[in-house]
């Protein structure tokens, strides 16, 4: 290894020292050898090297780092997450559908109710304080408290009746029903050190965070949005080559293209598909990866009065929208048009189901027999951020339903008051609100079959006869029943259409040629993994 890189990883490993003494209670003349001591060791490489750095990995992230300091406040999304490299979960998924091992390596059921999880060895959190079945159980009863109710992770363990440690590196956990899906919700859930976040409380935990991870933050630079972390070498997943990561918050794809050809990045994500070309001339390497989510427009039927309570005018407006047009022209050829829950390769996605034809001439015919052969209109409201292309979509989806005389009034959202509307329920004049299948966490379509169903507190769309058989899912230990059986719900949701379907959604990542292979779990980016390339 050279020197650079030593001398990253030792003022790495200080670091954690400093942070250990602070919540060990070292005195200060202990830290003062630690800071002495790592003085030492950057003069002396003065001498032998320059410039003193180790490889740096400069990345481009979304969202607002403000917004998202908490690790319980929202699913660790998107492909570069400062979350998933500071901290780690029990298992993953990966987009194949298997469950792959994280903090924990195994999960068994030992009856209907009961689950025994049997944990890594010899993990350690980043301030020396060991990883053990009591930081899990301190972690899942704070998630039950009412003082975390605010977050949403707390739903991931609603399931959970109670849970003990068996020795330090087992767990067992009682479900108050059987829950087929457990190791799955842990795959949402991050471990942060509980006693430090009880001690210091969310807030102030957030700005200084303890993970298992690979890198620790040095600074989260809030006011440029511009999060710097440096690797934790006593992980138990230590990285490989990038002892710095230097992630840039940007705002827009055109941002975002013009920082990886100025060499400001050297990869990112949530490009539009309109720059992939433009990349590629450049000689950047383009990946596409499945989301896991359907973009959607959810079609409420709670209202008796409503033209949505009337199956066959949803299916009317499924089968009026060119969904092929919007996967080859807008899309770019990315994606293709959806017609179920899921995609391929999540538990539960039915091969035979076909998404729903181009057939305006079908789409007259039943808006006829449910009485609208004068057409219809209605109001439906869009989230403008996230997919890029999708106000170029929505249209689309306007002028195709135009065509069959369905006039569709458009209302853009901001984030903020589409999740108002979305989780409350409370669509206000709304007809229709942009909607996504998402069964990205699990893999597993049952995740998104139940955001369209009465299950969803402020459920827009409900059939009740369906209830009791997505319930029973939940307890079908026998994989082979459980995927029929949610084969025969995604048929079901088909035929309903809850949702103009439209299209699957892919993530689009670009990255320079500094960069090897690009290496992921689960959707997110595993810097510990990557390596220039060679």
């Amino acid at each position: 290894m050279n020197t650079p890189t030593l001398m990253v990883r030792e003022r790495s490993r200080q670091n954690c020292r400093i942070q250990r003494s602070r919540q060990q209670g070292w005195n200060i003349d202990r830290l003062l050898q630690s800071v002495r001591r790592l003085a030492t060791v950057v003069i002396s490489g003065l001498f032998l090297i320059q410039p003193a750095h180790g490889e740096t990995l400069r990345a481009a992230g979304g969202g607002n780092i403000v917004a998202l300091l908490h690790p319980f406040s929202s699913l660790p999304q998107g492909v570069i997450n400062p979350h998933a490299m500071i901290h780690d979960m029990l298992f993953y998924v990966s987009i194949d559908g298997t469950l792959e091992q994280g903090l924990a390596l195994r999960a068994e059921p030992t009856s209907d109710t009961t689950w025994r999880i049997n944990l890594r060895p010899n993990v350690r959190y980043s301030n020396g304080r060991p990883f053990t079945a009591a930081a899990v159980v301190k972690t899942i009863e704070y998630l039950k408290s009412e003082a975390a109710g605010r977050y949403v992770i707390s739903a991931e363990t609603r399931s959970i009746k109670s849970v003990r440690a068996v020795d330090d590196l087992t767990l067992e956990i009682e479900t108050f029903v059987p829950d087929v899906l457990l190791p799955r919700r842990f795959g949402t859930i991050l471990m942060p050190e509980p006693w430090l976040y009880e001690e210091l409380g969310p807030d102030a935990f957030s700005q200084a965070p303890i993970g298992t991870g690979s890198y620790v933050v040095e600074d989260w630079r809030l006011e440029s949005q511009r999060p710097y972390l440096v690797a934790n070498p006593d992980s138990w997943r230590a990285p490989v080559e990038f002892d710095v990561v230097d992630i840039r918050i940007v705002k827009d794809a055109p941002s975002q293209v013009q920082a990886l050809m100025s060499g400001l990045i050297d990869v990112g994500y949530n490009f539009g598909v309109v720059e992939i070309d433009a990349l590629k001339a450049q000689d950047f390497r383009i990946v596409t990866k499945p989301g896991g989510q359907v973009i959607s427009l959810a079609l409420a039927n709670r209202d008796p009065e409503s033209p949505f309570a009337d199956q066959r005018v949803r299916q009317a407006l499924n089968y009026a929208v060119d969904k092929q047009a919007i996967a080859d022209i807008i899309m770019m050829g990315t994606t293709e048009p959806a017609g179920q829950p899921g995609l391929p390769g999540m538990t539960g996605y039915n091969p035979d189901i076909r998404p729903y034809p181009y057939d305006p001439e079908r789409a007259r015919v039943l808006l006829a027999e449910a009485g609208y052969e004068s057409g219809l209109e209605f109001r439906a409201e869009v989230l403008i951020t996230g997919v890029l292309e999708a106000p170029t979509m929505y249209q689309k989806v306007a002028q195709d339903l135009a065509a069959v005389g369905v006039a569709m009034e458009l209302n853009p959202l901001q984030g903020q008051e589409w999740i108002r509307k979305y989780f409350t329920g409370d669509w206000g004049k709304a007809d229709a609100i942009s909607a996504t299948w998402n069964a990205a966490s699990y893999w597993d379509v049952i995740r998104a079959i139940e955001i369209f169903s009465c299950k969803k507190t402020g459920a827009f769309f409900c059939a009740p006869d369906l209830m009791p058989t997505i319930d029973a899912t939940h307890g079908m230990f026998d994989a082979d029943e459980r995927s029929r059986t949610l084969q025969d719900l995604s048929q079901s949701m088909h035929d309903l259409a809850p949702s103009l379907f439209l299209v699957r959604i892919v993530d689009v990542i670009a990255a320079s040629n500094r960069l090897g292979e690009l290496p992921f779990r689960h959707k997110q980016l595993a810097v510990d993994k990557l390596r220039l390339a060679r």
